[in-house]
């Protein structure tokens, strides 16, 4: 696991279970997490402390439309540029910045 993972929590017993999210920073044994999605689908943009025995990596995840804007606002919150454009050239906003 390191920094820009996407994970899911697995441990059953935690009240993120299920939630998905990406790695902000590791500092053994936890980390900090940003969730996107909570298990029910829906847009997150929380962030915690947790456990890396209580997450799992996931190989292959492809954000849903909901998740790619709570991204979006949370590049903007940190302005971070560089996420934010990779962010609107997946939603297919390549003409961002670029005059019409």
């Amino acid at each position: 696991m390191q920094p820009g993972d996407w994970v899911i929590v697995v441990n059953k017993s935690s009240t993120l279970y299920l939630w998905i999210g990406f790695v902000e920073w590791i500092r053994p044994p936890e980390c900090k997490v940003q969730f996107t999605l909570d298990p029910h689908g829906r847009p997150t943009g929380e962030a915690y402390r947790i456990l890396m025995r209580d997450l799992e990596v996931i190989e292959k995840w492809e954000p849903t439309d909901d998740a790619i804007d709570t991204m979006i606002d949370l590049a903007l919150d940190t302005r971070d540029e560089e996420w934010f454009r990779e962010l609107t050239r997946r939603k297919g906003g390549d003409r961002i910045g670029h005059p019409l």
